[in-house]
């Protein structure tokens, strides 16, 4: 079968990303074991991390790096053989280009604004500085743009039949809660959950503070906090994988703490508060070298508003779609009866 134009051309660019993903991987593990054997030569400015911690990060980095090109490898092979679960996964990264890629986009448009200590540093032109910004920009401008593409081309009827040609026909009812099979977008939006919960738990085990409504935690009340969000991403992720109604309404609850959160940020006192956890955050992340942390751009009232604006916008994303589906988490009606056959009359059948 010929394929069209536009899955020829995505299965070029995932082959230019898995390979790039690749080289980057390699060129971390070769910076740890570099770091590893010879340490990390003097530098001025403070560090996030101290020189031990390094090299694990780097192997972190790589791992993750070769883990997502073999994910991009196997989605190309899909793609071209026209396999059903390709195309989710083709839409599952069109989704974190999309996002990640429009995310990074506004903030590199921000950094201007942000870091306004540039233009009177000595020695730096800040007009080259803004360019640099502009430039990343429209780079990353060019991944969302690919990713909304994809989100689009390939939600299309035409792009679905066409990869439903060698797909067998299931009579059995899905392997839901419901029986009812399971929308797209829940599919996607359970596995970010899912994928998302072991990155939030990470914080479970690093000496960092944590934030919730205007109060700074410390020490186990802030790992607690890291753990229970992180629990609670896989279970809910999981739950909406499994049609199960008390993980949407849970969805709702979470994003009702995320709400009440960001109000308190916008507030005088909870606008110091957010200031005094990234400056203990900050001390708590350059705490090894005896330097004081450089500022941190996120506490900038225009990096609070992004951030306010980007993460509201994908909650009301998610809630629409969790509203728009939520007949898929009530249970399927049972199939009509089947009709009665007439009983056989003795003497009468062959």
């Amino acid at each position: 079968m010929r394929h069209p134009i536009p899955i020829i051309l995505t299965a070029i660019l995932l082959g230019l990303l898995a390979a790039f993903d690749l080289l980057g991987a390699a060129g971390m593990a070769v910076a740890g074991f570099l770091i590893l054997h010879k340490g990390l030569p003097g530098s001025p400015t403070p560090m996030p991390f101290p020189p031990s911690f390094l090299p694990l990060l780097f192997f972190g980095m790589a791992l993750v790096s070769a883990a997502v090109a073999l994910w991009l490898v196997f989605t190309l092979i899909g793609l071209v053989r026209l396999r059903s679960w390709a195309r989710y996964s083709v839409l599952a990264v069109g989704g974190l280009m999309a996002g990640f890629g429009g995310i990074s986009m506004a903030m590199s448009l921000a950094m201007p604004f942000l870091a306004p200590s540039v233009a009177t540093t000595p020695g730096v032109d800040f007009s080259r500085v803004r360019i640099v910004f502009l430039i990343s920009a429209a780079f990353y401008g060019i991944f969302t743009a690919i990713g909304i593409a994809w989100l689009i081309y390939f939600n299309l009827a035409r792009t679905r039949a066409l990869f439903l040609q060698d797909t067998s026909v299931s009579l059995t009812p899905p392997n839901t809660s419901t029986g009812r099979p399971r929308p797209t977008a829940i599919t996607a939006i359970s596995l970010l959950y899912m994928t998302t919960a072991p990155f939030c738990m990470i914080y479970f085990f690093l000496p960092f503070p944590g934030f919730l409504f205007g109060f700074i935690l410390y020490g186990i009340a802030a790992h607690l906090l890291y753990a229970s969000f992180g629990l609670a991403n896989f279970v809910l992720g999981y739950g909406l994988y499994r049609l199960r109604n008390w993980a949407r309404l849970g969805i709702y609850a979470i994003f009702a703490v995320a709400l009440v959160n960001t109000l308190t940020m916008l507030t005088p006192w909870g606008r110091s508060q957010f200031h005094a956890y990234m400056d203990a955050f900050g001390a708590h992340m350059y705490s090894y070298g005896g330097q004081p942390p450089p500022p941190n751009l996120a506490s900038a009232p225009v990096a609070i508003a992004l951030g306010a604006i980007f993460g509201l916008g994908g909650c009301a994303v998610v809630l629409w779609l969790l509203h728009r589906h939520r007949v898929a988490f009530t249970p399927a009606p049972p199939p009509p009866p089947m009709p009665l056959q007439p009983e056989p009359v003795a003497g009468l059948t062959p």
